[in-house]
């Protein structure tokens, strides 16, 4: 079973340190959200951007969630991302790159893998931060061997989902995004997921979410 929240507390992200240096003079300023220490400090053409938030360290890679971002010596934070999700930050090209990352069965064999999801990128222009953010499209979709197998083992099943299913919950919604309107039809079918509650029916309704964003 692929969990969501064990996803977000065990699984490493890699942040390029290209840009990054830690500034003791680079504090965010006080807000609701997060603390005010900096852990990172990335360098741009233009300024300089502080996150302040909550990083985990494990087998020399970074996780970040539940942060803030603020351009040093300005008195309010650019915005704040929430503990819900784990991102991978980059920079370059005067960009810092803030990769929102889903634990989605996209590898191959259908296996599940740290995948891009959502792509914001924060820039400077004429002394102002500028702002931009998109789905990410290039998320391997499956072929029509991989969406058959997955329409099958639903097909299959006689009774209603259950968390011993989500797995498979998953797989549709890959199958969806990849376009095929039967995997569509199913994943939408609520009738088949009023069994899951707690965790199990949050994630279905983040996947159902997710797809009214994708179109």
């Amino acid at each position: 079973m692929q969990m969501r929240l064990v996803f977000i507390l065990t699984f490493g992200l890699t942040i390029n340190s290209l840009g990054q240096t830690l500034d003791k003079e680079c504090n965010c300023p006080p807000n609701e959200f997060a603390g005010t220490k900096t852990e990172a400090v990335f360098s741009l053409t233009g300024g300089r951007i502080g996150l302040c938030g909550y990083v985990e360290n494990k087998d020399n890679e970074k996780l970040f969630s539940e942060f803030v971002l603020a351009v040093c010596g300005q008195d309010k934070v650019i915005d704040f991302w929430d503990a819900v999700t784990v991102y991978r930050i980059t920079t370059g090209k005067d960009t810092l790159r803030i990769e929102q990352l889903k634990n989605l069965p996209s590898g191959e064999d259908l296996k599940f893998a740290s995948t891009v999801w959502r792509i914001e990128k924060i820039y400077f222009r004429d002394g102002k931060v500028e702002r931009s953010s998109g789905l990410n499209r290039n998320i391997r979709k499956y072929n029509q061997r991989e969406i058959k197998n997955v329409l099958t083992e639903y097909e299959h099943l006689n009774q209603k989902i259950t968390y011993d299913n989500m797995d498979l919950v998953y797989r549709l919604f890959m199958a969806t995004i990849s376009g095929n309107k039967t995997a569509r039809k199913y994943l939408t079918d609520k009738t088949r997921f009023e069994t899951l509650d707690g965790a199990f029916q949050e994630d279905y309704e983040e996947l159902i979410a997710m797809l009214k964003s994708w179109g």
